[in-house]
């Protein structure tokens, strides 16, 4: 690791943190491209995952090229607009053809039809029943499922409306700011009946349990929606970072594992992660 006489370098450890960037072989045989342009791509990369502009030398340092390579790239990008130079300071950020890039690639993705997809491949691999919801005009509401490959006499319509006080429900909510949903809380834990395993929860409780899913990215249902089955809900993320809907994957109990650290746990989030980064999420 490099080191200077004060410690760690800073410029290594900002190469530390912008790390490979993404590869996609498309199956196990992937086509020869061009060399350059994958060497290239790497100042692309190093631009994008900093949180501000940077120099030629912190570029040559997170790309490990030297900085006259680093150079010639740049020259061929601010030509055609991928990567701009700032006239005080001389620092490099992506440019206006990297944006709009961005902003095409975004409309041309359906973040629903990207859940669907998700979801066929979650069932066949738990081979439980999976849920796929939204927040309607009148709450959280089921737009797709998926079966599980067993019979059962759960009954999961497309366009029910789930209650706000459910796993579901928090999830929809989980990156709402507080003061736009605290009274939609205070309504809905008044009017919970008092066999509800909701209604002992407290306003903090619940924000506790929004920040929570926050953090985890999945949380329990509670059984009340639907009785005798049991489900993990997991957020999908819009490109600035909001829930735009929520993935469910349900089965009966006892069987059904459902716990937040088991398999069925770990295969929702793998699946939502990987939906929300499809859809421009960066988290």
């Amino acid at each position: 690791m490099a080191q200077t006489e004060k410690g760690l370098d800073p410029l290594a450890a900002r190469k530390s943190k912008v790390g490979a960037p993404p590869t996609n072989t498309n199956g196990p045989n992937p086509r020869k491209g061009i060399q350059s342009v994958d060497v290239g791509y790497q100042l692309l990369h190093a631009l994008q995952v900093s949180d501000r502009p940077l120099s030629l030398t912190e570029l040559s340092v997170a790309t490990d090229m030297t900085p006259s390579k680093c150079h010639g790239y740049l020259a061929s990008y601010m030509r055609v607009g991928l990567i701009t130079q700032q006239e005080t300071g001389g620092l490099y950020d992506l440019g206006p053809s990297a944006l709009q890039l961005g902003l095409t690639a975004l409309k041309r993705i359906n973040a629903l039809q990207e859940a669907r997809q998700a979801m066929v491949q979650l069932r066949e691999s738990l081979r439980e029943t999976t849920v796929l919801s939204v927040w309607g005009t009148h709450g959280p509401t089921i737009v797709y499922k998926q079966e599980g490959p067993h019979w059962s006499p759960l009954s999961v319509r497309v366009g029910t409306v789930l209650p706000v006080l459910s796993a579901t429900g928090m999830v929809l909510l989980s990156s709402t700011p507080r003061e736009a949903i605290e009274e939609l809380l205070k309504r809905e834990l008044k009017a919970a009946p008092a066999r509800n395993p909701w209604k002992s929860d407290s306003i903090d409780e619940i924000h506790a349990l929004l920040e929570r899913i926050r953090i985890k990215r999945v949380t329990t249902g509670r059984g009340n929606v639907f009785p005798g089955y049991s489900g993990l809900c997991s957020p999908i993320y819009n490109h600035e970072g909001s829930v735009c809907a929520a993935l469910t994957v349900m089965g009966e109990v006892p069987q059904f594992d459902r716990s937040e650290n088991g398999a069925n746990a770990s295969a929702l989030l793998r699946a939502t992660k990987k939906v929300s980064q499809r859809v421009g999420w960066s988290g």
